[in-house]
């Protein structure tokens, strides 16, 4: 089973860039061609249709330009058993279109309950239609409750060649209230804690490419604390999320980013989705936006990339 990491690198080479597109739902800020058909047709398989169809027009677009792609589960369960169909629709779409998937559910749970997570969302399906999870290739996970509640999302990364994101330093304002606290015993923040975590818990998933199937969620919002964690994860992979409509830019995060190049890969969600100007736009136009959008971001980070390296 290949190991994720080397996985995660072949895309990023084969798309000459680290760049990946977060598909999140927005209600009240969708295109109206998406609204308008929900609205037409307000039954289960209607709000199936329509929100499908919308995250499958994302998806051929993003698709040939992208390493991966990360839906945002919470903004689709709230939909409950049509949400769960519509991720299953978004996962089979793209891996339809050979592009790794990043389920962003940022689970953490105990024993058996975070075993039922990770079998949910990375096992291979196993069974009948009705009764299969999401298979996707990644997983953000929390690792608030200790290191023994990741030891099943870690087993998954050896028995399915998935991956894992934990939560180290994540993009939002409020992060420092927990994450920067000071450890009594060592009197460094939190968030060195979750690090070494990740750190020692990767090093026996380390792929061919030397990078582990083990990795950190770094906010592109706090580029001082990512050059402080890229040390202390020499070998994980971090996904950086921030970057674009929560104010982070391309040059705070490639400070994720090992001297060779690779160790990350950058999110932007809503300044690619939500760029279009007229709710009436037409999916042809609001599919050339996406594409439009995408190719800025790819081009920004690339660019700092060579700063960086020149």
């Amino acid at each position: 089973m290949t190991n994720f990491a080397d996985r995660l690198i072949t895309a990023i080479e084969a798309k000459q860039n680290p760049c990946v597109v977060g598909l999140d739902f927005h209600s009240a800020r969708l295109p109206a061609f998406v609204s308008d058909a929900m609205k037409a047709n307000p039954t289960p398989e209607g709000y199936r249709t329509a929100i499908s169809d919308y995250f499958r027009l994302i998806l051929d677009g993003v698709a040939p330009l992208v390493t991966a792609v990360k839906p945002q589960f919470s903004l689709l369960e709230s939909l409950t058993w049509v949400g769960a169909q519509i991720l299953i629709d978004i996962t089979d779409h793209a891996r339809s279109l050979d592009i790794l998937v990043i389920a962003d559910a940022k689970r953490g749970d105990i024993a058996s309950s975070a075993l039922g997570y990770a079998r949910a969302f990375l096992d291979p399906p196993d069974g009948p239609d009705f009764a299969r999870g999401y298979n996707a290739d990644c997983l953000t996970v929390n690792p608030f409750l200790g290191r023994d509640t990741l030891r099943p999302y870690v087993d998954a990364c050896d028995s399915a060649g998935k991956g894992i994101f934990v939560l180290v330093k994540t993009s939002n304002p409020g992060s420092g209230e927990t994450q920067d606290a000071l450890l009594a015993d060592s009197n460094r923040p939190v968030y060195t804690s979750y690090a070494r975590m990740v750190d020692e818990l990767g090093q026996s998933h380390i792929g061919d490419r030397g990078y582990s199937s083990v990795g950190a969620v770094v906010g592109a919002t706090y580029p001082q604390q990512a050059e402080e964690l890229r040390s202390l994860m020499p070998r994980a992979f971090i996904l950086v999320p921030g970057y674009g409509a929560q104010g982070g830019t391309a040059d705070d995060a490639i400070r994720c980013f090992n001297p060779d190049g690779l160790g990350a890969v950058v999110n932007a969600s809503r300044s690619i989705t939500c760029a279009f100007d007229a709710p009436d736009i037409s999916p042809t136009n609001y599919a050339a936006t996406i594409r439009d959008q995408t190719l800025r971001m790819i081009d920004d980070i690339n660019s700092a990339l060579a700063r960086r390296r020149s």
